[in-house]
């Protein structure tokens, strides 16, 4: 079997992919227009130029008051500016118009957790999850935060009176044997909806709001109907009914007015006057108590942190010799099989790294000892032992932040030699922004393929195959 010694350093490619959010947008046509001056703000924004991108934001906002995509950017920016009773504002009016906005509500749990007021950012990111129950963002997060809370205890910051809805679930008595009569099939299902919608029309019941999914229900199901007989029978309280009537709204099985719902806009402006009063008591709870604060996303002081310390963790120098000066691993024929022994040197985490990307390297390890490969008509399998010796090892690995090329993820060298996979880059809302540990695991094994011999291939499915797209693991945008 020939030994792979090529002087050939490899590169994984990212593609890049706009967020819908800076590309789907819907104005009015006025006599500026706000669709130029968005893609214009997005220029700045991209780059990380948030103050420019905020100053024409809030022209466009001069002209369209409420528009969605506007506020979340300008709240995206003021956050990554550190702006957060700023951006929190920006969030809140978009949940005032659109309550299930994931964005938003990711944004209001991120702005809460900065300001040290971690329980109601729980509240957010529980309420984003139930949009997008599979969001590794949120999830990073909501981990973090509930982390912060079990090592440093707080009193919460009071709401103001009238921010907080208060949603009463008293039924009158007189409708209870409208509800036993359906339940024991007295009166029909559509009879009874009207009933309801009537009492909620009528305000004679209030229900606090839910969102209507898509897929509506064409059936009650049995369980409401006997929740309404057990409730008649004063068997479980007026919550437990009325949670019923919120399934029914859900599920598409009654169909409420938006107009009966809908706040004014004086009610909605007294609603975000109140809002920013709590920021404002948010922060000087602050001063007062000396809350101590850890702050959700690391990227940024992971940056700082790596930046001053850059040698210590970049194989800048040795990345630049060739890979010959490594020894080359050993190997055996057992069973007509080729075990090759890698010996590998694994650098330190860059400080104040939150995801342990050095476990998930031993994922790497196992991926490629489970292979089986054939050079030159021989089997060959790998196998890899750590070492603390630099001197002996045939790869090199660390994690860098680096700028190692335009959209390159890692790069290694070809059969032996030095292995580096980025931890993020400054490509999802021009701020650096580390990536989740699925994305840094399927990059470093990728170049764990380099650096035993393997080059790209054609086959999308393939991990050696030449380009990836990388999620993050804190980006609103992401």
């Amino acid at each position: 079997m020939k030994n792979n010694t090529m002087l050939i350093t490899c590169f994984l490619v990212m593609i890049l992919l706009s967020s819908s959010i800076l590309t789907e947008t819907v104005f009015a046509e006025t006599e500026k227009d706000p669709e130029l001056m968005f893609n214009q703000a997005k220029k700045y924004f991209v780059n990380g130029d948030y103050k420019q991108a905020i100053t024409i934001y809030d022209d466009i906002l001069e002209i369209t008051p409420n528009n969605i995509s506007t506020l979340k950017m300008k709240g995206i920016a003021q956050s990554n500016l550190s702006e957060h009773g700023k951006s929190l504002k920006q969030f809140f009016k978009v949940l005032q118009h659109r309550s299930n906005d994931a964005i938003s509500l990711t944004g209001m749990g991120v702005g809460f957790g900065y300001l040290g007021e971690y329980q109601e950012a729980i509240k957010y990111f529980d309420k984003a999850l139930k949009e997008k129950p599979n969001s590794i963002v949120i999830k990073n997060y909501k981990e973090f935060v509930e982390k912060v809370i079990k090592k440093y205890p707080y009193t919460p910051t009071e709401k103001p009176n009238g921010l907080e809805k208060v949603y009463p679930t008293i039924i009158p008595e007189w409708v209870k044997p409208i509800a036993k009569w359906w339940s024991e099939g007295n009166i029909k299902d559509s009879e009874f909806v009207l009933a309801l919608l009537y009492l909620i029309e009528n305000k004679i019941i209030q229900i606090p709001p839910v969102e209507t999914q898509s897929i509506s229900e064409d059936k009650i199901p049995e369980w409401i109907k006997n929740n309404a007989g057990w409730w008649a029978d004063d068997q479980i309280d007026d919550k437990s009914f009325v949670s019923g009537i919120q399934y029914m709204i859900e599920n598409g099985l009654i169909t409420i007015n938006p107009q009966d719902t809908t706040q004014s806009q004086e009610e909605l402006d007294h609603e975000f006057y109140l809002f920013g009063k709590y920021v404002r008591d948010i922060s000087n709870n602050i001063s007062k108590e000396k809350r101590y604060i850890e702050y959700p996303n690391p990227s940024q002081d992971v940056i700082k942190k790596f930046l001053r310390d850059y040698i210590k963790w970049n194989f800048e120098e040795q990345a630049k010799k060739a890979s010959k000066n490594f020894p080359d691993p050993t190997y055996q024929i057992i069973d007509e099989i080729a075990i090759i022994q890698y010996k590998v040197f694994i650098n330190e985490q860059p400080t104040g790294l939150p995801l342990d990307h050095v476990s998930t390297l031993k994922n790497s390890f196992v991926f490629w000892e489970e292979q089986e490969l054939d050079t030159d008509n021989q089997k060959v399998k790998v196998k890899f032992e750590i070492t603390n010796l630099k001197y002996e090892a045939n790869v090199w690995v660390t994690w860098i932040v680096r700028d190692i090329g335009e959209g390159v993820l890692g790069h290694a060298h070809l059969g032996k030699g030095i292995v580096e996979v980025t931890l993020g880059d400054y490509n999802c809302d021009g701020s650096f922004q580390l990536y989740d540990v699925k994305s840094v695991e399927t990059i470093m094994t990728h170049e764990l393929g380099h650096s035993i011999g393997l080059q790209h291939v054609t086959d999308q499915s393939n991990i050696m195959y030449t380009s990836y797209t990388p999620s993050y693991a804190y980006c609103l945008l992401s």
